[in-house]
This record gives C-alpha cells, sequence and structure tokens, in this order.
C-alpha cells in the first residue's frame, strides 16, 4: 500500500470538516454530490452522507476506492480502504469537534477552555441584527483580543478585528437558486494589516445551515450537488464487518522533515 494514499485518508479533506463541523443535530441528514477544483486545476470528485453528527465522504484516490468517516459522538475518524477489506482509525483531536449546545447558547467561544468571550451588546449591520463579541485568548505568553460581530441565526461572524489587525467582512449579495434550491449569496473581504486584500464568495443553504458553493482565494472552489435530504442509514457509518484494522504507519524523521527546493 503507498504512503500517499494513506496520506490522502485520515487528512480530512476541508470539505468534510466544514460540513461535519455543521452536522450537530439529528434534524441534519442529506446526501450529495461533492466537487473540489484545486489551484492545480485537478477536479475531485466524491460522494457524501451526513447524518446524526457523522458524515461519509466515498471518492477515488490512486485507482483505490476510499471512505472516510468522521463520527463527532465517537470523537473518532476512520478510513476505509474498501477494495482491500482494511481500515484504519483515529481519534478526532478534542479541540477539532464541534461542541454540543442548546439552540439559545450563541457564545462562540462555547467548548473553548483557552478562550473568553464576552457580549457586548446588539448592533445592526448590513440590515442584521447581530451580537458584537470580545474574544480574549492567551497566545505565547501575550493576551490577544478580537472583536466580532456574529449573526446569531446564521452563526457567522459578519464583521471580524483580529489581533493583527486583519478585517473582514461578509456581506449578503441576495437570494439565489441553486440546484433547485433556494440559497443565500455572501462576498466575504479580508483587509490584511499591509492593505493586501482578498475577497470570496459563498452561497449559504438556510435548510442545510451550510454553504454549498464557495468560490476561494488562489483558484479553490468547492460545491455539493444533487443534494437530497433524508435521512441515512447508520450503516453507512460504521466499520463494515469483516474489515481487518491496520496501524497508520509511523513516518520517518525524514519524512517530517521539509522539501527543499
Amino acid at each position: 500500500m503507498s504512503r500517499k494514499l494513506i496520506a490522502a485518508g485520515l487528512c480530512i479533506t476541508s470539505l468534510l470538516v466544514a460540513i461535519a463541523s455543521h452536522a450537530q443535530g439529528p434534524e441534519l441528514h442529506f446526501s450529495a454530490d461533492a466537487v473540489q477544483m484545486a489551484p492545480d486545476r485537478q477536479l475531485r470528485n466524491a460522494r457524501m452522507y451526513v447524518g446524526d453528527q457523522r458524515v461519509r465522504m466515498e471518492y477515488e484516490r490512486n485507482s483505490q476506492r476510499v471512505a472516510e468517516i468522521v463520527d463527532w459522538a465517537r470523537g473518532r475518524a476512520v478510513l476505509l480502504l474498501l477494495d482491500q477489506g482494511t481500515y484504519m482509525e483515529q481519534q478526532v483531536p478534542a479541540a477539532a469537534v464541534p461542541p454540543q449546545s442548546a439552540d439559545n447558547d450563541t457564545n462562540p467561544c462555547r467548548g473553548a477552555q483557552e478562550l473568553q468571550c464576552h457580549q457586548l451588546g446588539q448592533e445592526t449591520l448590513f440590515g442584521r441584527r447581530v451580537d458584537k463579541w470580545e474574544m480574549v485568548a492567551m497566545q505565547d505568553g501575550q493576551l490577544q483580543r478580537s472583536l466580532h460581530w456574529i449573526d446569531p441565526v446564521r452563526q457567522m461572524p459578519l464583521r471580524q478585528f483580529l489581533p493583527d489587525g486583519t478585517v473582514s467582512e461578509l456581506k449578503p449579495l441576495g437570494a439565489e437558486i441553486i440546484d433547485g434550491r433556494r440559497v443565500e449569496k455572501w462576498e466575504q473581504s479580508t483587509t490584511r494589516p499591509d492593505g493586501t486584500q482578498q475577497s470570496a464568495v459563498q452561497w449559504y443553504d438556510p435548510q442545510l445551515k451550510i454553504a454549498i458553493r464557495e468560490e476561494l482565494p488562489g483558484g479553490f472552489y468547492r460545491e455539493l450537488k444533487n443534494i437530497r435530504v433524508a435521512r441515512q442509514a447508520p450503516e453507512l457509518f460504521e466499520i463494515p464487518a469483516g474489515f481487518r484494522r491496520m496501524e497508520i504507519p509511523a513516518q520517518t524523521p525524514a519524512q517530517t522533515q521539509p522539501k527543499r527546493h
């Protein structure tokens, strides 16, 4: 088995993380085709299943069929090598597990012991009522403070002032129809302390509470297509009977060293 394949799995894709981090309740069940485009212009396709704080993504890598499963409830990530009947498993870092909360708990620091959040009141931004928060964290022995204006319904920061001077805004651009679904189009602009700017566009699905399309800086693009809202079979998120467990190969010192050009 190639190390390249092993590295590809259990190194969870950004799209998988984005979906999994919102899969917080039994009401969120759906399947979709996931498409990603990277700057190398290589198109990556996968089949995705979401349900009960669990996400499964199936794709082909190096001519082998692979499935990744993230199970937030169990705190684990599993890589299934479907053609070989084997699997590898690792724990999801505690910091990466989205905390459970009551529907009325909008504190952005919930579950993060290293952060403290103080609500500073409410304001109107882009015609929407938002909660203003101050976030405080200790980093490298220094106290870092940031300000965040958060849409309490969508749980999205519409404006952020970060400790390094970076300012970002997320502006609504109206409603659109994508793949038969009514979505909200948003533009995110980021200004660095040196004056450089970046922009990205996302299309937010209010029913799924996630962005189903994103156009990101640097040529990154990702989208969910053929979305079907329906309960997913529990066995999709389990290790199939008869699959053999394999240990994740340890990296040698040479493999952990950065390459020199």
